[in-house]
C-alpha cells in the first residue's frame, strides 16, 4: 500500500491553489475562502466571515517556498484586538490543505468546484 502525506509544494503549479476553497472553523459554519498566490505567498481572503474576522479580511499568509511557514489572524468578537499568530500550512495535494494556528487549532481546507 502507497503511503500518502503532504504533497511537496514544488511538485503543485501554484496557480492550482488559487481559487475559491470551503474551511470548517471550530465552532462555526462552513466558510468560503480565496486563495490567491502572491509571488511565493499563498493569501487567503474569507469571502464569508464570522464574528471574529469577517469577510474581506485576511485569515492567513503562508510562504509556499518556505515549508508553508506563515501567519494566521485571530481576533476577538467584533475583529477587537486583531491580531497574527505563526502557523503553517501544509499542502495535501491540489484539492486538500490544511492550515495550523500555533496554539489555536486548525482548520482543513478543500478546494470549491
Amino acid at each position: 500500500m502507497k503511503k500518502t502525506g503532504p504533497v511537496p509544494v514544488k511538485e503543485i503549479n501554484l496557480s492550482d491553489l488559487e481559487g475559491e476553497w470551503v474551511g470548517r472553523y471550530r465552532g462555526h459554519f462552513d466558510q468560503v475562502i480565496r486563495f490567491t498566490v502572491i509571488d511565493t505567498v499563498l493569501v487567503a481572503t474569507k469571502v464569508t466571515g464570522d464574528e471574529h474576522v469577517p469577510g474581506g479580511e485576511v485569515t492567513f499568509k503562508a510562504d509556499l517556498h518556505r515549508n508553508g511557514i506563515g501567519l494566521g489572524q485571530v481576533a476577538e468578537k467584533e475583529f477587537r484586538n486583531a491580531t497574527w499568530v505563526p502557523g503553517r500550512l501544509i499542502v495535501v495535494d491540489k484539492e486538500h490543505v490544511t492550515f495550523y494556528w500555533d496554539g489555536c487549532g486548525v482548520v482543513e481546507f478543500r478546494k470549491d468546484d
